[in-house]
């Protein structure tokens, strides 16, 4: 079994610290490849005006061509059933999900204040176990 940790510290967090929540945030894709469970938790200062949703893409994590192993980004995204947390105050939002059977997973944060929420980001951190 191998645990993986994505947080503030490593080196491609998946929101930058110190995020304004003034605008429309998509978090950097994690690749979920021989992934059975993971969580991700968020946690906000100020008074965000927003929601926060899960997306998944069942785009590949990686393709073989004939120089070698290409890594791509996806670029096709679903909203992830039940995955949304309307926030109105500082505080924290998390998800557990077991068996996702997509391969890329990220994080949505859409903003309602018309671009003046002064809330802030202050942590995101992804744990996962894969095989």
């Amino acid at each position: 079994m191998k645990t993986y940790n994505i947080n503030n510290a490593s080196q491609n967090p998946l929101i930058p610290i110190n995020q304004v929540m003034n605008t429309t945030i998509n978090s950097n894709p994690i690749p979920l490849q021989d992934t059975y469970i993971f969580s991700i938790q968020i946690v906000f200062t100020g008074t965000p005006t927003g929601s926060f949703k899960l997306q998944e893409s069942c785009d590949p994590v990686s393709l073989a061509t004939a120089t070698g192993l290409q890594t791509g980004l996806p670029t096709r995204w679903t909203d992830i059933a039940n995955s949304s947390f309307t926030v109105s105050a500082a505080g924290n939002v998390g998800w557990n999900f077991q068996f996702p059977g997509y391969n890329w997973v990220r994080i949505v944060y859409t903003d309602s204040s018309s671009g003046s929420s002064t809330a802030v980001i202050t942590s995101t951190t992804f744990n996962g176990k894969a095989s």
